[in-house]
């Protein structure tokens, strides 16, 4: 039965026609924004779940941001100090080689010159953000030695909270500004006993037939401080028939003055207290530093000052090298938590991906299948609306 006030058909289609309305938007929303929950109203769950994780990668942002400012900072000191390594291997070996006698120590001090300008180059360049830790000043006045860099971070009861890592410059440093030297113990070029030549006798003996007396000899030899005692055994001496034969022993004297205390100050600026050996094999006591070294007025004659700044060279290599370890361990704790956070803002990344992001594929495929849907329904409202028509024709003559 036709209705004149009331069209079925065309109700339900109308219906129809604005469900699919709807879907449509949504699905065309959705492949617009990537999302398949953008609202709380898509879904109130996975909405809420994945705004927390949002806000954690916030906070863990800016913690990673914390973690590399200071990872950069560590590794401009450690690029530096690896640049000054390799500048101060060249050096040394100048000076191992101006140990030849037929070099030429002047034309060897001009290229140990070029290296100490390019090791304090190095050292005073690895800065970040107005920072060195291989060039200070400790004598300003609001210098401390201790720096505090972001190196971890820790979640407690879903609070997050940093660590830090504190690095003694102190320790670091290759220049000071400020640099003191300290009092040696020995005395800048002492000269003590060696055994070459040491040979020494004392004995007296009675003359009365078969009987013998000795006397041992001591000898003491001091260098400002440090003393070397040297003891022979008691010389035998025999009496028989007027023929007498005697033993003599050889004193032991200490080898040489011994090295005082080193200075203060950076690695490459401060006194080292040192020794070297002269051609008589005597050792001489000295106090050098890495950016005063001057073999230049060295004669052959006396090369103590020269194996001593070799010897210098050894102790700096060792204190670079034990630099390079404590900043190594440091960069590796930094990138290790560095990595880690990364790889947690990753992971929330997926899981938010996972709750609220629309799979293209699908809505691309349900976007078109609704097109044609819309498409339908309009047909199908259209031939509803028709149906009054069929009305008015009852009343057509």
């Amino acid at each position: 039965m036709s209705s004149l006030f009331t069209n079925t058909a065309a109700m339900t289609a109308l219906t129809t026609l604005k469900i699919t309305n709807q879907d449509l938007e949504r699905s065309s929303n959705r492949v617009s924004t990537g999302l398949k929950v953008a609202t709380a109203a898509d879904n109130a769950a996975y909405w809420s779940i994945a705004t927390t994780i949002r806000a954690d990668n916030g906070s863990l942002n800016a913690v990673r941001d914390s973690i590399g400012l200071g990872l950069a900072t560590v590794n401009s000191a450690v690029n530096g100090l690896e640049q000054v390594k390799n500048t101060f291997l060249d050096l040394k070996n100048k000076l191992t080689a101006a140990l030849s006698p037929s070099v030429d120590r002047n034309k060897i001090q001009s290229e140990i010159n070029a290296r100490q300008t390019d090791l304090k180059t190095s050292a005073t360049s690895a800065t970040l953000n107005g920072e060195s830790w291989l060039a200070t000043d400790s004598g300003a006045g609001n210098f401390s030695a201790d720096r505090k860099i972001v190196a971890s971070f820790t979640r407690v009861q879903g609070q997050i909270s940093v660590g830090t890592v504190t690095v003694n410059i102190d320790e670091t440093k290759l220049y000071d500004a400020k640099a003191a030297t300290g009092a040696a113990a020995g005395t800048t070029g002492a000269q003590a006993y060696s055994t070459a030549g040491a040979t020494a006798a004392i004995n007296t003996w009675t003359t009365a037939q078969n009987n013998w007396a000795a006397a041992q000899a001591t000898f003491a030899a001091s260098d400002f401080g440090a003393t070397a005692v040297a003891t022979r055994d008691a010389a035998k001496v025999a009496y028989d028939n007027a023929a007498a034969s005697y033993q003599t022993s050889v004193a032991t004297i200490n080898k040489g003055a011994t090295a005082g205390v080193d200075g203060k100050g950076g690695i490459l600026d401060k006194n080292w207290a040192v020794t070297g050996a002269d051609e008589k094999g005597f050792n001489h006591a000295y106090e050098l530093s890495v950016d005063k070294i001057d073999i230049s007025s060295i004669q052959n004659s006396d090369l103590s000052k020269l194996r001593a700044y070799v010897n210098m060279a050894d102790k700096v290599l060792t204190a670079i090298t034990d630099v390079a370890t404590k900043l190594g361990a440091v960069q590796s704790l930094i990138q290790s938590q560095s990595n880690y956070v990364d790889t947690l803002i990753k992971n929330n990344e997926k899981s938010i991906g996972i709750l609220v992001d629309a799979g293209m594929e699908d809505e691309s495929t349900k976007l078109k299948a609704l097109q044609v849907q819309q498409q339908l329904g309009i047909q199908s409202l259209t031939i509803a609306n028709q149906s009054t028509q069929q009305i008015l024709s009852l009343f057509r003559s």
